[in-house]
């Protein structure tokens, strides 16, 4: 059985396969596709790292402000920056730094603002709270 001339072609070109120009564009696409997923799962990982960072910042410093919540209101000062560990511990080779700022709004009104800077962080984690130190005189 013979096929006319262009129905031969055609049958002909369909078993050619892939040329070698389709293989390489198939080559680079492959290529782009794997830089841009590799692209992607660094700044995933990096975000990943940041976003714990932040958090352990936020523990230290709700952790932080409780403690100086237990002290005398009368005692409480502000405070140069520590380094802490990711544990809130006063280390000298600490990645976070804390530190502690307190303002008198009133005779009896102080506010209390806790940093931490943490690895990585553009800003500092920051919580704030007033406290109400009453009269200073016992027994009143």
């Amino acid at each position: 059985m013979t096929f006319p001339p262009h129905r031969r072609r055609r049958r002909d070109r369909l078993r050619r396969g892939f040329t070698l120009v389709a293989l390489m564009v198939a080559m680079v696409l492959l290529t782009v596709g794997m830089i841009t997923l590799a692209g992607a799962n660094a700044q995933t990982a990096t975000m990943q790292t940041l976003s714990q960072n932040r958090t352990n910042a936020i523990a230290i410093a709700r952790a932080y402000m409780e403690q100086v919540h237990t002290r005398d209101p009368w005692t409480i000062v502000s405070e140069g920056p520590t380094n802490v560990d990711g544990e809130g511990q006063a280390t000298s080779l600490g990645a976070y730094r804390r530190t502690v700022e307190v303002e008198i709004l009133k005779p009896s009104l102080i506010s209390i603002v806790v940093r931490v800077q943490y690895p990585r962080g553009t800003q500092p984690v920051q919580l704030t709270t007033s406290y109400f130190r009453g009269s200073g005189v016992v027994g009143l």
